[in-house]
């Protein structure tokens, strides 16, 4: 038995394989199907974090990685929260091309470019928040588009257009719902148009809409999330997650 997914927390960059068998022994498998590295930075034993060129390194986290594809804990290793800069900076020190690149992704945030990266170089983009925690759910271009495609026996939800939004894009996508009958919408995807895909790709330039949506973003630095600063991320962000 494995479990689809696990990951490599900020405290445990200088200790992956001990990590990886904590995780292994609470869960009850003999391994999982993917490791990730869920954030490039990582914290000291205090907490603290630790700054790029401080050591443990992302890249000395991922060569940790790369040996236990060998030990048979794991069958592919990816990382989270990468950008262009941070991938770059660690594919040109890197055996193994990350398989995975878990990122927040949404129409409000669509990261176009990474996208792009990632698919030349053959690493799957999944998205996480991909319905934008329904922050934007009710604009009205998504409801039009939800409103087209519901008929009489059939009724489509704003996260159903964003869910077949991500996967017609070529992304994963990983919705979080409590309920059951969500969980069961979520797997009815629509087929949309060239036009309203056209709409969606270009949700993110109406006025106040290019932003993440979710709360790990600090005033700290300018702008930061865990204690490095969004150019150290590789973020083209500013204050509260906003969009330059």
């Amino acid at each position: 038995m494995s479990i689809p997914a696990v990951g490599v927390g900020q405290k445990d960059h200088g200790r992956v394989e001990e990590a990886l068998d904590t995780s292994l022994a609470k869960l009850g498998v003999d391994y999982v199907d993917l490791y990730l590295m869920h954030w490039p930075m990582a914290f000291d034993e205090a907490g603290g974090t630790l700054q790029p060129g401080e050591s443990p390194t992302f890249v000395e986290t991922w060569r940790q990685m790369e040996h236990l594809l060998s030990s048979g804990k794991v069958k592919a290793i990816g990382v989270s929260n990468f950008s262009i800069k941070t991938l770059t900076k660690l594919l040109a020190h890197s055996a193994v091309i990350p398989a995975v690149n878990q990122v927040e992704l949404h129409p409000c945030l669509p990261q176009h470019s990474l996208l792009a990266f990632c698919a030349a170089r053959g690493i799957l983009l999944t998205a996480y928040s991909p319905v934008g925690k329904h922050k934007f759910a009710g604009d009205e271009h998504i409801r039009a588009i939800a409103d087209a495609h519901t008929s009489p026996t059939v009724s489509v939800s704003a996260a159903q257009v964003l869910l077949s939004w991500g996967v017609q894009r070529g992304t994963v996508v990983i919705p979080k719902t409590l309920h059951a009958e969500r969980l069961m919408e979520n797997l009815e995807l629509i087929q949309l148009t060239a036009e309203e895909m056209d709409i969606l790709d270009r949700l993110h330039t109406k006025t106040g809409m290019h932003r993440s949506v979710c709360g790990f973003h600090s005033p700290d630095l300018g702008g930061s999330c865990f204690g490095w600063s969004y150019d150290q991320l590789g973020w083209q962000m500013t204050t509260g997650g906003v969009h330059l």
